[in-house]
C-alpha cells in the first residue's frame, strides 16, 4: 500500500501532492481562505478512538471533539458537556448534562443516544477506553439530554481520560459509532468538518457554518473556538529540511516538528516565525517486555546502565536550552515531580556488561524501530546502537517511515525497542506506557497492583503516595526508559495570526492575512 511505502517513495509523492494541491483543491470549491499544514507524514486513519499517534490527534481534534478538555494547567472544562460531572456514591456514578445546541456535520442534532453510543465504542476500541473496561458497570442515557456512567468501583482518572484528545472519547452520530469497523465516515460536532482524505498527500478540512462553540475565554484547548480559516489542509512532508524550505518559500503556512537545525533557519526572516511549544516533552526509550531479547529484565537494565542519555539528548536537540536532562517521569512543579530516580543516567559500562554475563545473553540483535519522519528517534537511535554495541550487544537499527513503525510496533515478535516522546498528561494513567495494551505491554505483577490502587484512590495525597511506588517499579523493572525532556519546535508564517503554541497544534482561533 502506498501509505506504507518507503520513506523516500513518500517523500516524493508529499513534495508532489503539496505543489499540485492548491491548483486542484481551488478547483474544488469557492475561493476563501485556506492554510496549508505540513505535518511529519500521512496519519493512516482519521478514526479518532482506535489510534494514540499525535498525527492522529493534531488532525482530528478539528473534527471531532470530546466531551471535556483541559486548559494549559490541566484544569478541566467542558466542551459537548453543559456542566462539569455530578459525582456521586464515592466516585461510582457520573452524571454528564450536555450541551442541547451541539450539532454534527451531517445537520443532526446531538443528544445523549449519540454520546452513549461513541462512549460505548471508545471503550471497546481505544487503548485509552479500554483501561475502565473492568471498572464499567453501564453507559445509560435517562434522557436525550443527559449521559450517566456507573462504574463497579471508582476510578480517579475517569475525567481525565474523557477530556483526553488522544485515543479520544469523540462523539459521533450514533449510526457511526454502532456501525461495523472501521470507520467509513468522519462526522463530528467540530469547528472544521471533514471534507477529503488522499493518503500521502493531504486531508482537507473546511469550516463548518453551523458550528456552535462552548463558551468561555480560549486558552489552550479549552474556551471558545472559531473557524477564522475556511479550509485546513494537513500536507505530509516527511523530510524536516523540505518543511522547512516550503514554509520559507511561502508554500506552507505552518510547519511541524522541526529539528534544531531547521529550526535556526527561520531565525531573522520576516515572513516566518519560530515557535516552541515550552511544555515539556519526554523523550523515552521503550522495550518489549512481552517478547525477545529485551523480555528478560537483566538485559533490559544493563541498557539501562550501558546509555548516556545526555550524548543522546544533546545528538538528537542540539542546543541545550531546548532540553534537560530529568529522570522523574513527571516534571518539575507538577504534583507528581519525584526527584527519587534510581538508575537514570547511570552510563556504567562494566555494570552493563555484568548484568549481560548474568543474563547469559546469546547475542540475538537487539531490533531497535526508527524513522527519520522524527529526526530525534533516528538521531537517539543512532546514539543507541555505538553505546549498546559498546557492551557487548548486537544491535540492528531498522529505518521506516513512521506509518509502519506504528504497526509493525503492535507485533511483539518483530522488535526489541523504538523511541518515542510523551507530552505533559492531567493524570498519570494517560502515560502510554501505563498501558498494558500499548506496545511494550509493561504489565507485572507488582505494576498491576499498584496502578489498580492508583486509580481506585480519590484522595490526592494518597495517590501521590503511590505514584512513587510506580516510579520505583519503573526503574526496577526497566519497561521504558526517560532519556530527558524537550520542547516542540515549529515554524509559522507570519501571515498567521492568533496561533498559541499547544503539543497538538490547533487552528481554531486562528486568522490568514492574504
Amino acid at each position: 500500500m502506498d501509505r506504507l511505502a518507503s520513506p523516500e517513495r513518500r517523500l516524493v509523492l508529499a513534495a508532489a501532492a503539496s505543489a499540485l494541491l492548491p491548483m486542484g483543491a481551488a478547483r474544488a470549491q469557492a475561493p476563501g481562505s485556506a492554510a496549508n499544514i505540513a505535518t511529519i507524514g500521512d496519519p493512516g486513519s482519521l478514526d479518532p478512538m482506535p489510534f494514540t499517534a499525535d498525527l492522529v490527534s493534531e488532525i482530528d481534534q478539528h473534527i471531532h471533539e470530546t466531551l471535556y478538555i483541559f486548559d494549559p494547567s490541566l484544569n478541566f472544562l467542558p466542551v459537548l458537556a453543559a456542566e462539569m460531572p455530578a459525582i456521586s456514591d464515592g466516585g461510582k456514578q457520573y452524571v454528564i448534562p450536555l450541551r442541547t445546541n451541539a450539532r454534527f456535520h451531517d445537520g443532526g442534532l446531538m443528544v445523549a443516544e449519540d454520546v452513549m453510543a461513541s462512549l460505548t465504542r471508545w471503550v471497546r476500541l481505544s487503548p485509552r477506553g479500554k483501561t475502565i473496561a473492568d471498572y464499567l458497570e453501564a453507559i445509560t442515557a435517562p434522557d436525550a439530554k443527559t449521559v450517566q456512567i456507573r462504574l463497579k468501583r471508582p476510578y480517579a482518572p475517569l475525567l481525565a481520560l474523557l477530556a483526553y484528545p488522544n485515543g479520544a472519547a469523540a462523539i459521533m452520530p450514533k449510526r457511526l459509532a454502532t456501525a461495523p469497523d472501521p470507520l467509513k465516515e468522519y462526522i463530528g460536532t467540530g469547528p472544521y468538518r471533514f471534507v477529503e482524505y488522499k493518503p500521502d498527500q493531504y486531508v482537507r478540512v473546511v469550516k463548518f457554518p453551523d458550528y456552535v462553540s462552548p463558551p468561555g475565554k480560549p486558552d489552550g484547548y479549552a474556551g471558545e473556538r472559531k473557524a477564522l480559516i475556511d479550509e485546513l489542509r494537513f500536507i505530509p512532508v516527511p523530510n524536516p529540511t523540505t518543511r522547512t524550505d516550503g514554509l520559507l518559500s511561502g508554500q506552507y503556512h505552518f510547519a511541524d516538528l522541526l529539528t534544531p537545525e531547521s529550526y535556526a533557519r527561520l531565525k531573522g526572516n520576516a515572513a516566518v516565525r519560530q515557535g516552541i511549544v515550552q511544555s515539556p516533552n519526554s523523550s523515552i526509550m521503550i522495550f518489549n517486555t512481552k517478547a525477545g531479547v529485551l523480555s528478560n529484565v537483566l538485559l533490559r537494565r544493563a541498557v539501562q546502565a550501558a546509555i548516556a542519555p545526555e550524548d543522546m539528548m544533546a545528538a538528537a536537540f542540539g542546543d541545550g536550552s531546548l532540553w534537560r536532562m530529568e529522570g522523574s517521569i513527571y516534571p518539575k512543579g507538577t504534583v507528581y515531580y519525584d526527584a527519587d530516580a534510581p538508575g537514570y543516567n547511570q552510563h556504567d559500562p562494566d555494570k552493563a556488561r555484568a548484568l549481560i554475563k548474568q543474563a547469559g545473553y546469546d547475542g540475538k540483535p537487539v531490533r531497535f524501530l526508527v524513522t527519520t519522519q522524527y529526526d530525534y528517534m533516528y538521531k537517539i537511535g543512532q546514539v543507541a546502537q555505538a553505546q549498546l554495541e559498546e557492551v557487548g550487544f548486537k544491535v540492528d537499527v531498522q529505518v521506516m517511515d513512521w506509518a509502519t513503525l506504528l504497526q509493525k510496533r503492535t507485533n511483539e515478535n518483530l522488535w526489541e525497542s523504538f523511541i518515542a516522546a510523551h507530552n505533559l498528561v492531567a493524570d498519570p494513567t494517560l502515560i502510554t506506557i501505563m498501558n498494558p495494551s500499548y506496545p511494550g505491554w509493561w504489565d507485572s505483577p507488582e505494576k498491576r497492583a499498584a496502578l489498580s490502587e492508583f486509580v481506585t484512590e480519590t484522595d490526592q495525597a494518597k495517590r501521590v503516595a503511590i505514584w512513587k511506588r510506580i516510579q520505583a517499579l519503573f526503574y526496577s523493572e526497566v519497561p521504558t526508559i526517560k532519556l530527558g525532556e524537550w520542547f516542540f519546535l515549529y515554524g509559522i508564517s507570519s501571515k498567521l495570526n492568533g496561533y498559541t503554541p499547544v503539543p497538538w497544534p490547533c487552528f481554531w482561533n486562528v486568522s490568514l492575512t492574504n
